[in-house]
């Protein structure tokens, strides 16, 4: 009986001595063999925001609404109301 539990508490050791030279051996190629990949997500996200402003500064500038196209848009905004059955 003692036999069989050394022989299984070894045979638990050697796997997990196995396992850990694999994983190591597999960090080793991995960290040696690839290139590492960093993603500057500070200056990243600065940048849209600034071509998100450039954009909407361009928008607002080629964008004016008169008077005549708020009154009409008012006036639709007022017939629409108007339509909708109240409950």
């Amino acid at each position: 009986m003692i036999e069989f539990l050394l022989h299984i508490i070894i045979n638990i050791i050697i796997s997990i001595f196995i396992i850990y030279i694999i994983h190591s051996t597999w960090e080793y190629f991995k960290d040696t063999y690839t290139n590492k990949k960093t993603k500057d997500l500070v200056n990243t996200q600065i940048t849209k925001y600034q071509q998100m402003m450039e954009e909407m500064q361009q928008n607002t500038k080629s964008q004016s609404i008169s008077k005549t196209d708020i009154q009409t848009m008012n006036d639709d905004l007022t017939m629409f109301m108007e339509q909708q059955p109240t409950t």
